[in-house]
This record gives structure tokens, C-alpha cells and sequence, in this order.
């Protein structure tokens, strides 16, 4: 027989009445719960312990289905002990004063345990019999245990009622501890239990033995190892469970199945006034049929209502028809709204029915959208108005309207729904300009990752506006926006980009910045100018920095055309202010929790990280941008910050991330695919360099076709120049760093410059290559980016090292401590390795005779204390001479002297 948790103090007291019982001391015992409490299985454990003490036991149960067979559970208690004995009419007093007086006889020879379980459904007679008997158990030996479930209609019988009186004692058995709980996981699991599995499972069952059994059966049926023990326990289903509790709730009568119901459609912590509002009664009835749920186990009953265990809950809904729970929550959304409740509660009674087309809930929807956007929960926000959607009840420009509502939310978290809905929106709106200023919801940077018809319905929207009257004021807005969008470089072809300075200049030689649309327009096309190469970096950097002296530090400027604004500045070499604006407006967006945005200008601050040199940051800050789920939304064009993260830092797992989540799309727009580059970049990684030439030549020839000039953008002759040499032919990138260093040159920018100038003179052999490294280092000292400095450095001191010039260490330290600063490991170890080799073979011939002796001293592992004895000079001598020895031979410390040692007097003992 399986052990009983738990219950010890239950047993303890009946143990004692067995034993009072075979001294001829009998007692009355009413052992009472709630459903699944465990009564059954109490009853159950108490024969092997009655009879080791000497009683003989005799068991009878209650039945439903049996409540009208006369002394049927007596019939059954007494069969062993009076086999034969017909029990027929009239069951009258002195039928049941003989009937004791039997059993009392046989007592007397043999102590007895009489054991009766759900009493509660034992016929009249049998209870009327008991009765009888339970007024005389102390002069008898008798223990009678009875179990009645609290709650049960039928447990409010008088004669039960009666027994309780009269008895010894009531033990109500409570909700199981969770140690308990542990023990009985761990032996059902057949092992130690798992903490976090028995407290999902204690917590799941809050204590219930049946509910307990119910969900290690299933466990142990799932071979009982879990990978997360709260969801697996959470997931499951008992339809054993289901059916009693079915059966317990169809006993109940109609006020408490009304109240029940109730509470499952309001949830978790109602107040009891409202639930009984919706069952249809008074505080009075309500209270009862609390009362009763509580007693039956089903409620944790306080100021507020709240079901035992989920599986109840559950259980309630199912049992309701579908008409039943759309009259209910209807009704409950009234309630709540009427009594004052936060209209969300109301919201979300309605998004459980399957009609919302009056006025009424249409607006407490409306402004449940509103208020979830007020408490930073744009996916509520949005689930209320796709609810209105649904219902299709909205047409025409009233549909329009709450589509680009949904839009503006759904951009924050969904943007390729937001994408679908204006696209929607933009069918069903009458006029030009209403179809105008609905563009203003579609995020530019992602409309190029859109199908080419959505594209196409913009451009429609562009054309209708163009051959309206000329616009003024206000009106100027949705036409200057809408021809931002469309000459955004991810959408806009090759005519559009060389034009971008025409326009320009079209606005004056002080172009008006005061709106948001006037703004918009002049990022497009200083950017388009600047990737064009049609303007110089003198002239694009001022009004790059006066448009972003009117723009406050927003999230919202992701949803417009401005974030191509850090790229045109960090094309300039003027980040000074962009930075700590783009800081601002994400640590804005964190606080709105809105994924989209962060993501966004997470993008742009890798962007600008890159531009700075800082690698570690810059990797930390894409791997960033795909854990929000970026790559699940944005088109591959508008990850560019990630793909050349991926390049520059030679990062394998961010190419990786981006292959899976871009490997199989496919490209819309004009711009030159992002892919070609991830692709090269895995192609390098794996060290298949001819392969990963092929796709950068390839991308630099659809850069060329769509007019992306500008070196300071899209360095793409640096990049395959590096792989020609890599290869051993160095010969055949001559051509293309001169072209580059030419655009360089005319765009004026320090960056691009001092980048090609290395290249070249990487490329150059001899005193003229030095001479380039050397001009490349003076021009990038005003650059903002720290590793083309750092890559300059390292390489111009490699030369001279090679040289055997001394001014190689001063080029070769310095790159390492900016290499490391940046976070380019490889490169500051490849320093590191050439300071080393220079250090061992210039390192001791510089140091002093003092530095020798106490390096020598320490390689061999003598400590400084010693050194200092035996030198005869101070330990902070000997501090100083080995931090002076560390330095030019280049070691880090005590470890690395070893491997030098060779190069220090073997006898460092100073003479006798």
C-alpha cells in the first residue's frame, strides 16, 4: 500500500482511539474536507493499523446512485460480521435497538474499527442506525470513522449534522505542505524530487492530494525528466480530474453553480460583490454559495475570490456552452465598466465574445487601446483594436482610419503588421492628401524590405499629390514626406539618388528646417547627396548638425527618415553631438519598452560605435539589436549596421545569426544587396578568400550601377583589396585603392582618406609604402575612429620594425594599447607579438646592469624580498628596476621572465 503524506497528526489520534477501543473505550471520529482532500485514502491506511492492535475491521461507502436502497451501507458494514442475516421490515426502533445490541455483543468479544465513507450519501435508514449507534461508542469497544465531504449538499442533512455533534472529534484535513509535497513527488518519481519540480508541482495543486496524484500520474507517463518542471506541470491536462469535479459542481444547487460560473468568467482576485452582480444575486445568497465553494475546497475565500488550482477554473469553462459564456462576459464587461473598474478589465471580457459591432463596445475598446499604450503595453494596445477589425462592422474611411491607428501601435513591436495595415489603409482612403499623410505611419527604413506593389501604392499616393494645386502651409506637410519616403535610398533608383543635391539646392543655400516634413526631406537628400558623392563632407556636415539642433532625442524619429542622418554625419567625421542624442533616445525607448525602436537605434549605434573604432562595443550592440528580434522584421537592407559589424569586427557567430535568419530572402527595392556581404564575410571566416572576393566585386558592381560613390560609406575596394592581398596578388588591387583614395580625397572626410593611404601603402613596398603608413597615421589623427588608427599604427610599426628602426616600438605600443581599447583582440596581439620579438632582440642591450641582475633574479624565481638581500638595496629599488625590465622586454610580468630568461646573465649573484 502506497504511503500516506501528510496526515500524520490524523493518524496519531486515531491510533490512540484503536487502542482506547481495544480496552473497551469506544469513540465517534468525523474525518470532513473538500473534494480531493484525501479522506478515502485516510480511511484506507487505517486497517493494517487496527488490526496489529486487535481489532477486526468492518468498512461499508456511500453512493450516490445507492441513496434509496434501504440500509444499503449498513447492509454492507455488517455482511462479515452477520453473514445471512436478513435485514427486512419494519425498521423500526426495536429493529434497530436489536440491531446494535447485536453488534454491541460481538464487540465485547472482538473490538471493532467501522469505517464509512462519503456519508454524506448514505440512505436514511443506514444514517438513522448510525446515529443510534454513535450515542453509546464509549461504552463499547467501537472506534466508528465516518467521512463526509464538506460542501456537498447532501452533508447538510440533520442526521449528519447530528453525528458531528456527538463526536469525539472532527478532523478537517487540510492542503498538504509543500515538504510533503516533495515526499510524495520523490516517491512516486522513484527519486530524489527535483525542488523546482515539486514546487510547480505544489503550487499547481495547492495542496490537494487528488490533484497532486492526478498530475504525477501524468508525470511519470511523461518519463518525469523536464527541461522547465513550471511549464511542463502547467501544460498538462486531467481528465480524471475534469470528471470529479464535474460531478461535484452538477451536485451543487443552482446558486452555487451560478456563483461558480461567475468567477470563472471575472478571474483571478474578483470581488465577491461583483461576482455575485453577475450570478443574478443578493449579498446574502452570494455568501452562502461562497461558503459553500470554500467548504467543498474549490475557493481560497478572502476579500477577494480566487480558485483553489487553475485546473478548477478551467474545469467551470468548459462545462459552459458557448452561449452561456458570450451572455456571461457581455455582461461582466457592463459591469465592470458601470461599477468604475480600468476599462481594460472590460476589454478583455469582450475579446472573449464573438460580437462587438455596437457603439458601446467599440469605444470601451477604443480607449482600452489607448490606456494600454499609457502603461507601455503596445501588444494589449493593439489586441483591442484588431478586435475591432474583426468585426468588420467599421467601412470605408472609418476602417481607414482604425487601420493606421493599429498601424501606429504595431510599429512599435510588429512593423511588418503596421507595413500590411497602412497598405490597407491606403485603399480604402478617398482623397490624395488623406492617402498622403497616411504614408506618415510607414517607417522608411522598412518600406524597402515591402513587395514591389506596396512600393507601388506610395508612389501612386506621390504622383496624385504632385498633380494637385500647389501646396502651402500645412498642407506642404504630407507632400514633402511623402517625397521623402520616396527618394529614401533602400526604395529610391539610381535617378533619384544623383538628384538628391539637385533638389537640394532647389531649397536655397538655407534650406527651411522648421517642420518635421521639411526636416524629413533634407535627410534624404543630404544623405542621397552624400552616398552620391555629389556633395563634399565641408559642405553636408553643417546642415547634417543644424537638423539635428531642431530634432528632440525621440524614439519616434525611427519611424521617419532621419536615422539616415547618423550615417551621413559619420560619413563627415562629425559625431560629437549624434552620439549622446542617439544615447537619449534609447534609453527613452527602453522606458516604453518598444522593441522596434530599440532595435532601431540600437542599428544606429552600432553604426556609430564602428565609426568610432570601438569594436567590442559595437559587436555587443548588434548581437543586441538580432536578440530583440530584429532579423524577424527588418529587411536585410536596413541591417547594414549589423552586416558590417560582422565585417570589421570578423565576428563569426553575428555573419552566422545573419545567414540563418537572411540566407533564403529575397531583395526588393533598387538597393544593392546586404546578403552579398554577409555572404563573403562567412565565405572569409571559412577561409575560402577566392569566394568571398567573387561576392564583394560582385556587390561593388551593383554599388557602382546604383550610385553609391562615396568611399566613406561603402568602402568596398578596401575590403576586396584586403582579400586580393591576403591572396598573394597584390598587384591587382593597385587599381582599386587608387580610385578609392581618389573619391576619398574629393569627399574630404579624414576617415576614408587615412584608411585608403594604408591600404596603399600596405600595397607599397619599400620607403614609399612607410611614407604612405606615415601620411595615413597624420591623417587619421583627425578622424574619430581609434582602429584605423590602431591598424595604421600596428602595420607602420611592423615595417620599421623590419627596418630595424627604433621609432617601430613607439607606432607598435601605441596601436596595441588602441587596439585593445577598441576591443580588436587579434590585432593587439599581432602588436604584442612583433614588441615581443623586437623587446628579445633589443631588450637586453637596453637595460641597465642593475635592471639585468634583478630581472635574472626573478626569472629564476627568487622573490623581491631576497633580491633585495642579496642585492643589497631597498625592496622599492628592486620594484622600480623590474617594472623598468618588464617594459623593455615587452613581458607583463614574473610568468613571462621565463621566456627571456635566456637572454639574462646566467649568474645574477653580485661578486663576493
Amino acid at each position: 500500500m502506497a504511503r500516506l503524506f501528510g496526515r500524520r497528526r490524523e493518524l496519531a489520534a486515531l491510533t490512540a482511539a484503536m487502542e482506547a477501543a481495544g480496552r473497551g473505550r469506544g469513540s465517534l471520529f468525523v474525518v470532513t474536507g473538500g473534494i480531493g482532500t484525501g479522506r478515502t485514502a485516510l480511511l484506507r491506511a487505517l486497517p493494517p493499523l487496527a488490526r496489529r492492535r486487535g481489532l477486526r475491521v468492518l468498512s461499508a461507502s456511500g453512493a450516490v446512485l445507492e441513496r434509496e436502497l434501504t440500509l444499503g451501507v449498513v447492509d454492507q458494514l455488517l455482511e462479515p460480521l452477520l453473514p445471512g442475516a436478513a435485514l427486512e421490515p419494519p425498521y423500526d426502533a426495536r429493529f434497530f435497538a436489536e440491531l446494535a445490541a447485536a453488534v454491541a455483543e460481538f464487540s465485547a468479544r472482538e473490538p471493532l474499527l467501522l469505517l464509512v465513507d462519503d456519508l454524506q450519501w448514505a440512505d436514511a435508514a443506514s444514517l438513522r442506525w448510525l446515529g443510534r449507534l454513535a450515542r453509546r461508542p464509549a461504552s463499547l469497544g467501537i472506534l466508528l470513522v465516518v467521512a463526509v465531504r464538506d460542501g456537498d449538499p447532501d452533508a447538510e442533512q440533520p442526521r449528519i449534522h447530528a453525528l458531528s455533534d456527538s463526536a469525539s472529534r472532527v478532523l478537517r484535513l487540510e492542503p498538504l505542505l509543500a515538504a510533503d509535497t516533495a515526499a510524495l513527488v520523490a516517491e512516486r518519481l522513484d527519486r530524489l524530487a527535483d525542488p523546482a519540480l515539486a514546487a510547480a508541482c505544489h503550487e499547481a495543486c495547492a495542496g490537494n492530494p487528488m490533484l497532486l496524484t492526478a498530475v504525477l500520474a501524468e508525470l511519470v507517463e511523461a518519463g518525469g525528466v523536464f527541461a522547465d518542471p513550471v511549464e511542463a506541470v502547467a501544460g498538462l491536462r486531467l481528465p480524471a480530474v475534469r470528471e470529479r469535479l464535474l460531478a461535484a459542481l452538477a451536485a451543487q444547487p443552482a446558486p452555487v453553480r451560478a456563483v461558480v460560473k461567475a468567477l470563472a468568467v471575472l478571474g483571478e482576485d474578483a470581488d465577491p460583490e461583483l461576482v455575485g452582480r453577475l450570478a443574478g444575486l443578493d449579498g446574502t445568497g452570494c455568501s452562502e454559495a461562497v461558503g459553500v465553494l470554500c467548504r467543498l475546497g474549490l475557493l481560497s475565500c478572502g476579500r477577494t475570490l480566487n480558485f483553489v488550482h487553475r485546473y478548477v477554473r478551467e474545469t467551470v469553462e468548459e462545462s459552459m456552452s458557448p452561449a452561456e459564456q458570450e451572455d456571461s462576459r457581455r455582461r461582466a464587461a457592463v459591469l465592470l465598466h458601470d461599477a468604475g473598474y480600468p476599462v481594460e478589465q472590460a476589454a478583455a471580457q469582450l475579446l472573449a465574445t464573438t460580437w462587438c459591432q455596437d457603439g458601446w463596445a467599440a469605444e470601451v475598446l477604443r480607449s482600452a487601446a489607448v490606456a494600454a499604450v499609457r502603461r507601455a503595453a503596445p501588444a494589449d494596445a493593439a489586441r483591442y483594436l484588431r478586435r475591432l477589425l474583426l468585426d468588420g462592422a467599421a467601412t470605408g474611411p472609418e476602417r481607414a482610419a482604425l487601420l493606421l491607428d493599429l498601424a501606429a501601435i504595431e510599429r512599435t513591436f510588429d512593423p511588418a503588421a503596421a507595413m500590411r495595415h497602412v497598405v490597407q489603409a491606403l485603399l480604402l482612403l478617398p482623397s490624395a492628401e488623406q492617402r498622403a499623410l497616411a504614408v506618415r505611419w510607414l517607417p522608411p527604413a522598412l518600406l524597402g524590405g515591402c513587395p514591389p506593389p506596396s512600393v507601388e501604392l506610395v508612389a501612386k499616393a506621390a504622383e496624385e499629390l504632385a498633380g494637385a494645386p500647389a501646396q502651402a502651409g500645412d498642407d506642404r506637410e504630407p507632400a514633402l514626406r511623402i517625397e521623402a519616403r520616396l527618394r529614401h535610398v533602400t526604395v529610391a533608383g539610381p535617378g533619384l539618388l544623383a538628384g538628391s543635391a539637385e533638389r537640394l539646392r532647389t531649397l536655397g543655400p538655407t534650406p527651411p528646417l522648421e517642420t518635421a516634413a521639411e526636416r524629413e526631406l533634407v535627410t534624404v537628400l543630404l544623405h542621397g547627396a552624400t552616398v552620391a558623392q555629389r556633395l563634399t563632407a565641408a559642405e553636408v556636415a553643417p546642415l547634417a548638425n543644424r537638423i539635428l539642433c531642431y530634432e528632440p532625442a525621440s524614439p519616434a524619429h525611427v519611424y521617419t527618415t532621419l536615422p539616415l542622418l547618423t550615417d551621413t554625419l559619420i560619413a563627415t567625421d562629425s559625431i560629437e553631438t549624434v552620439g549622446p542624442w542617439l544615447e537619449a533616445a534609447g534609453e527613452a525607448a527602453r522606458r516604453e519598452r518598444a522593441p522596434v525602436p530599440q532595435a532601431l537605434i540600437g542599428l544606429e549605434l552600432t553604426q556609430l560605435l564602428l565609426a568610432q573604432g570601438l569594436f567590442a562595443r559595437a559587436r555587443a550592440q548588434a548581437r543586441e539589436v538580432l536578440d530583440l528580434g530584429a532579423a524577424q522584421w527588418a529587411p536585410i537592407q536596413s541591417m547594414a549596421a549589423v552586416v558590417r559589424a560582422a565585417i570589421e569586427t570578423t565576428d563569426g557567430e553575428l555573419t552566422e545569426r545573419l545567414l540563418e535568419a537572411y540566407g533564403e530572402s529575397i531583395d526588393h527595392g533598387h538597393s544593392p544587396s546586404m546578403l552579398q556581404l554577409v555572404r563573403a564575410s562567412g565565405a572569409a571566416a571559412r577561409g575560402d578568400l577566392p569566394t568571398a572576393l567573387e561576392y564583394v566585386l560582385d556587390w561593388g558592381r551593383s554599388v557602382e550601377r546604383a550610385d553609391w560613390r562615396n568611399p566613406a560609406v561603402v568602402p568596398w575596394r578596401t575590403w576586396a583589396a584586403g582579400l586580393w592581398l591576403r591572396m598573394g596578388q597584390g598587384a591587382r588591387a593597385h587599381e582599386l585603392v587608387d580610385e578609392e583614395l581618389a573619391r576619398a580625397l574629393a569627399w574630404g572626410a579624414p576617415g576614408p582618406i587615412g584608411r585608403a593611404q594604408r591600404v596603399k601603402g600596405e600595397l607599397t613596398e619599400g620607403e614609399g609604402g612607410i611614407e604612405l603608413l606615415r601620411a595615413s597615421l597624420t591623417t587619421l589623427e583627425g578622424a574619430v575612429n581609434g582602429m584605423e588608427r590602431a591598424r595604421t599604427g600596428v602595420l607602420l610599426g611592423r615595417r620599421l620594425r623590419a627596418q630595424g628602426r627604433p621609432e617601430a616600438e613607439a607606432h607598435l605600443r601605441r596601436g596595441r594599447e588602441q587596439a585593445l581599447a577598441g576591443g580588436a583582440p587579434r590585432l593587439a596581439d599581432l602588436a604584442a607579438r612583433e614588441l615581443r620579438e623586437l623587446a628579445q632582440s633589443l631588450g637586453p642591450a637596453t637595460l641597465t646592469r642593475a635592471e639585468r641582475r634583478v630581472a635574472a633574479l626573478a626569472a629564476q624565481g627568487v622573490s623581491n624580498k631576497e633580491i633585495a638581500g642579496r642585492l643589497e638595496v631597498s625592496t622599492r629599488a628592486v620594484e622600480k628596476h623590474l617594472t623598468q625590465a618588464y617594459r623593455k622586454l615587452d613581458v607583463a610580468g614574473r610568468a613571462e621572465l621565463a621566456g627571456v630568461a635566456h637572454l639574462l646573465p646566467s649568474d645574477a649573484a653580485p661578486p663576493a
